[in-house]
């Protein structure tokens, strides 16, 4: 009898550093702060159900006075929500099983290149007796606002047209990433996942990152992964503007009204006009001998514009 199957060597690197496109503005740190983290380790020759997952929305106004739609005010904090999503699922009806796994939250403000939710995890797996494993993980992060003043910290809002550009328009962003695990009878499988929806400084960038490697596990003497291996990404941004020539019904030029930072802006409903539009979706799907199959998931979007 003659046997085949597909070995399949997939490695990609996936990056989205938003800037001149896509503006998020994370909502700034609360008064009351909330860490905590859990580590565990399981080795077994059983069934086994573990299950992580996490909901959080936060803005500096409250959760219950989402960016409101006539806008406006003279803090950015104030226009700001943000939510984070965090789903594991790991089942298995027997089979020998060994992971070690990390979840940490931290709900204060971040700078660039720290994170409010970090997750780590090394599993492998090998059936036993016609057993699989089975798994799922996944990230969403959702950002949005209304338009506000860009006073502080020299920000600049990319998409004004005006010399003065004091303001960030309007901006509502989603960004998820996901795998999935079928039907697995031998595998080793790492994920690394970060995300960021709380920032120390109004330019520091909402962040989500995701590394998934699936190779054979090193025990196994036949040199290859066994099962169907999933993700999916997406992107979806809609962005607002204002483009420095608004006239009222009349076809006068647009009022003005002064900030308590002594900055003039134009009304606020002039910068919820939708602008821009963008869709990412990345998908890849192996099923069968995996000999590789690695992904790498980087997202980044402020309104910090140094250097453009």
């Amino acid at each position: 009898m003659k046997c085949e199957r597909f070995i399949a060597i997939i490695s990609i690197i996936f990056l989205i550093t938003a800037g001149l496109v896509t503006a998020d503005l994370l909502p700034q740190p609360i008064s009351e702060n909330q860490m905590f983290s859990v580590s565990s380790s399981i080795e077994a020759i059983a069934q086994v159900m573990e299950t992580t997952s996490l909901t959080w929305d936060s803005a500096y106004r409250g959760i219950n006075n989402e960016p409101p739609v006539r806008g406006g005010g003279s803090l950015i904090s104030a226009e700001s929500y943000g939510t984070a999503n965090y789903f594991d699922l790991i089942a298995t009806n027997g089979g020998q099983i060994a992971e070690v796994k990390s979840f940490s939250l931290d709900t204060h403000g971040k700078r660039a290149g720290r994170y409010n939710i970090e997750t780590a995890k090394i599993l492998t797996y090998t059936s036993q007796n016609g057993s699989h494993l089975m798994g799922a993980e996944s990230f969403v992060l959702y950002i949005m606002g209304n338009w506000t003043a860009a006073i502080d910290d020299g920000l600049t809002c990319v998409f004004a047209q005006e010399i003065t550009q004091d303001t960030i328009p309007a901006f509502c962003n989603k960004v998820t990433a996901s795998s999935k695990l079928m039907s697995v009878t031998t595998a080793q499988v790492q994920t690394i996942g970060e995300m960021r929806i709380i920032g120390r400084g109004r330019s520091v960038p909402a962040a989500l990152n995701y590394d998934i490697a699936v190779t054979p596990d090193a025990n196994s003497a036949s040199g290859y992964a066994d099962g169907i291996f999933s993700t999916a990404f997406t992107v979806s941004i809609m962005e607002g503007r204002y483009d420095g020539n608004i006239t009222d019904a009349n076809g006068r030029p647009a009022p003005r009204r002064e900030t308590s930072f002594g900055s003039e802006i134009h009304n606020l409903e002039y910068y919820t006009e939708l602008a821009a539009t963008l869709t990412h979706i990345d998908t890849a799907s192996v099923a069968g001998g995996v000999s590789t199959f690695n992904k790498v998931f980087n997202y980044q979007s402020s309104v910090d514009c140094a250097g453009c």
